[in-house]
């Protein structure tokens, strides 16, 4: 039995299940999603809920203070060993993981789960359901040289603590990013999605064409991580949602311009975080 703790939003909760998924189908052991941490808020800055419902994802919930816990469950838990993240360095160990265990960490590498990088894809495959406003997006994107930017604010800028952690992308990235793009890529059309709309229209300014996409609000904000992972090259942000949006691309010929900062804080080791194959500036 694998479980893996969720925390944290749907680019968090993502990384958290892809780990648990690859050790559970090398183990041919039933997988599990335990759901608790999301809803206690002496555990984390930000209240966030579980958001995976919207992939056809192949693991049960599970869920002590929500009941949700079948009798076979609660007696394979007894015997259930804990698996912490030590770093943000990948551990290649993790992957041979035997028996009952129970993930804790954010495991953000994708070297935990790039050797089956088809199987993670099958799993966090989008509703064809959306808006007519996403459809006609989606079409847009799909038929120009289109570049996802991902201006990540919110709790970043406003919660103290957070910034502290995590900080923020400043302008000077996205200037960089912006002209290192325009000079590889022909008539690009720029895709800015930010939980700060407002801001970015007052402080990214474009010579080329820009769509400021803000309607995919509270739950339906997944849509956002949809339409990035349409584009045809990506901007991100230091946030797990932009880098899944730009992982899911299935372009082989992607640029990917990534913060060499991820955290504030310089004595994180975050060289396993962006995959290999992106641009950090």
């Amino acid at each position: 039995m694998i479980i893996s703790q969720l925390n944290g939003g749907l680019g968090n909760q993502m990384f958290q299940y892809a780990i648990g998924r690859v050790i559970s189908h090398h183990n041919s052991d039933n997988y599990f999603l335990d759901i608790d941490l999301l809803s206690n808020s002496q555990n984390q800055d930000t209240i966030r809920e579980y958001a995976l419902d919207v992939f056809p994802i192949k693991a049960s919930i599970y869920s002590q203070s929500k009941n949700i816990v079948g009798r076979n469950l609660k007696r394979l838990l007894y015997s259930v060993r804990t698996v912490r993240e030590k770093s943000f360095r990948f551990d290649p160990t993790i992957i041979d993981s035997r028996g009952s265990i129970i993930l804790k960490g954010f495991w953000q590498s994708e070297q935990y789960f790039l050797s089956h990088r088809e199987l993670i894809l099958r799993d966090f495959v989008f509703p064809s359901r959306t808006s007519i406003k996403n459809q006609e997006l989606l079409q847009d994107i799909e038929h120009s040289n289109s570049i996802s930017i991902h201006v990540r604010r919110g709790d970043y800028a406003t919660n103290p603590i957070i910034n502290k952690f995590h900080g923020l992308c400043d302008l000077n990235y996205f200037e960089k990013a912006i002209e290192l793009l325009k000079s590889k890529v022909k008539n690009p059309i720029f895709y800015v999605f930010s939980d700060d709309p407002d801001w970015c229209r007052q402080n990214l300014k474009f010579s080329n064409q820009t769509v400021y996409v803000s309607h995919n609000l509270a739950k339906n904000s997944w849509e956002d991580m949809r339409l990035m992972s349409s584009c045809q090259h990506h901007i991100i942000a230091n946030s797990s949602f932009s880098w899944w949006g730009a992982w899911l691309d299935r372009n082989p010929e992607k640029i990917v311009i990534a913060p060499s900062k991820w955290f504030s804080d310089p004595k994180i080791d975050t060289r396993d975080v962006v995959p290999i194959g992106w641009v950090r500036i």
